[in-house]
């Protein structure tokens, strides 16, 4: 069967039937991601599926408070490297 092109250049949006189309999943949604946001970047990682888990049983805006914890952690390390350095520890 060909593909008719005529037809499909002439549909509108709501000659599509999208009726098939399973619901977004939560974490989907657009008001869950950061696209956008200055300095943000976006990435592809793998997490402990444990660690995921308990983040998305949180609910709505998990992706940024997982973003948070990561922040907390970097300025946390910093601050020790820094006062390692003060102290003169070598590690």
């Amino acid at each position: 069967m060909a593909t008719d092109y005529e037809r499909l250049r002439n549909m509108t949006d709501d000659d599509i039937d999208c009726s098939d189309i399973p619901p977004l999943e939560e974490s989907m949604r657009k008001d869950e991601w950061i696209w956008g946001v200055p300095g943000s970047e976006h990435v592809s990682m793998l997490i402990d599926g444990k660690v995921f888990d308990y983040f998305k049983d949180t609910g709505k805006g998990y992706l940024n408070r997982l973003n948070i914890l990561v922040n907390d952690y970097l300025k946390d390390y910093v601050a020790k490297q820094q006062a390692q350095v003060k102290l003169g520890v070598r590690g």
